[in-house]
């Protein structure tokens, strides 16, 4: 009766106690392929003022499905990860996340963004910091690959 008793209080304590996977919260993701891309493309084709400087006409990006894994990748690790930045906590960069998941291009430009709720809001904050809308703007950069994880936004741009 003993050993029956034990043997339940030891199923019981194991059970109760075994790690439980965190929460899977229910990511928001944007299309970036046609929500972003054309957002950004509508910016190149008009041309913008950045910060103190009028940026002309900018041809068009192209989508890149190499780069939207990048930014995805980057964007799901901030959120589940909890940090803001464009060095994650491996000490990992823009272009060295991206040539882990086989970009070949030569160059890459990141913008990020977090707490905002919808594509206009986003682009809406980037183009009105100099930085990130010159990011958007240049016009040596010529594809591109966006996600969001929530409220957490990447974007990046790549030079083929």
């Amino acid at each position: 009766m003993i050993a029956r008793c034990f043997s339940l209080f030891l199923l019981i304590f194991l059970l109760t106690s075994c790690k439980k996977d965190s929460p899977k919260v229910p990511l928001i993701e944007v299309d970036g392929k046609t929500g972003m891309l054309a957002a950004v493309n509508k910016l190149r084709e008009a041309g913008c003022k950045c910060g103190q400087d009028t940026m002309p006409p900018a041809p068009l990006l192209r989508w890149n499905d190499t780069l939207a894994i990048a930014a995805n990748v980057h964007a799901k690790d901030m959120f589940y990860n909890n940090y803001f930045s464009h060095t994650d906590p491996d000490g990992s960069v823009p272009i060295q996340r991206a040539k882990a998941v086989g970009y070949t291009g030569g160059s890459v430009l990141e913008n990020i963004a977090n707490g905002y709720n919808s594509l206009t809001d986003v682009i809406l904050a980037w183009k009105n910091s100099e930085d990130h809308c010159k990011s958007m703007m240049d016009s040596s950069y010529k594809e591109m690959g966006a996600a969001r994880a929530n409220e957490y936004w990447v974007q990046e741009f790549g030079k083929p």
